[in-house]
């Protein structure tokens, strides 16, 4: 993971420069760094840079911004939350060029999205390039309390959700009392048995997903050319219009591993049958838009 990050320490030379940036990256360098630092690494960096957990996450702004993609808007977007765990967890927003903006994942759901990929059970913190746009604000409401979630600007103090989002509509309002990171998650199965290892993956990652308002588990497996598999799961926000598709979270997985450049050459999708959400078409368009030629095989799948 050496080349992986003398290639992000390159890639952030060009933003503007942050307290202790350069440092930091040099720091980062030795890690086992794929958009997560772990508690222990966590603690380690902390310790090497003199810097209080808000200012980490902050100083780190610029490390995860590396990893955006717009190509639409150009505008870079980092975000670096603090997990329950003491983990920190790395997104960025990821644009699609020959398909909907709809397609587009923001860095603030980038980073959730890769905190509850990693098992955590809660996010106390989140520091973003700039102020959070609405879709955001309203995506973040999955995560519990607004009040207990503090959102870290630069060269801002920090705020609550509460304080962002005002008279705020969730998941309470449609009557569910957990949040994103609160399992457990209902048992799906196949409709019909596939020992398939890519089904299997995107079976797991349905199995993984959040859709307690339309019921519409989803999840998406990926195989590149060297073999290696990623997976996306479908998670639903109160509002619907932020939800995160499989798809998007499986490519945002895809830059932070650093297999960019490793093709697509498969691609499954598992979503519950007959439901009153389509995650097919979606999937299929943007699929079509980043690995044209490539088939999107379907799996039928209900709740056990």
């Amino acid at each position: 993971m050496l080349g992986e990050m003398q290639a992000l320490s390159n890639a952030v030379a060009g933003f503007p420069p942050g307290a202790g940036r350069k440092a930091l990256i040099d720091l980062v360098a030795p890690l086992d760094f794929a958009g997560q630092l772990n508690p222990a690494q966590t603690r380690f960096l902390a310790e090497a840079s003199g810097l209080a957990d808000d200012a980490l996450l902050a100083a780190l702004i610029p490390v995860a911004a590396a990893y955006a993609r717009p190509p639409l808007s150009n505008v870079f977007v980092g975000a670096v939350a603090r997990g329950a765990s003491g983990a920190i967890h790395f997104g960025a927003n990821l644009e699609f060029a020959g398909t909907s903006v709809w397609a587009t994942l923001h860095a603030e759901q980038s980073a959730v999205a890769r905190a509850w990929a990693a098992g955590e059970h809660g996010i106390e913190a989140i520091a973003i390039s700039a102020a959070p746009c609405g879709i955001c604000r309203q995506f973040l409401m999955e995560l519990g309390d607004p009040a207990a979630l503090s959102i870290l600007l630069p060269g801002q103090p920090a705020r609550s959700l509460a304080e962002l989002l005002p008279s705020a509509f969730g998941p309470t309002d449609l009557g569910h009392a957990g949040g994103l990171l609160d399992p457990p998650r209902p048992s799906i199965e196949l409709d019909h048995a596939d020992p398939d290892p890519l089904t299997e993956a995107a079976l797991a990652a349905a199995r993984r997903s959040y859709a307690p308002y339309t019921r519409t588990e989803a999840g998406i497996a990926l195989k590149l050319r060297s073999g290696t598999l990623v997976s996306g799961s479908y998670a639903e926000s109160a509002a619907h219009n932020p939800s995160i598709a499989p798809l998007a979270m499986a490519l945002s997985q895809r830059v932070f591993l650093g297999l960019e450049g490793d093709e697509i050459v498969s691609a499954t999708l598992v979503a519950i049958g007959h439901a009153m959400v389509d995650h097919t078409a979606p999937a299929r368009t943007l699929l079509t838009a980043v690995a044209p030629g490539v088939r999107l095989h379907l799996r039928a799948a209900h709740r056990g």
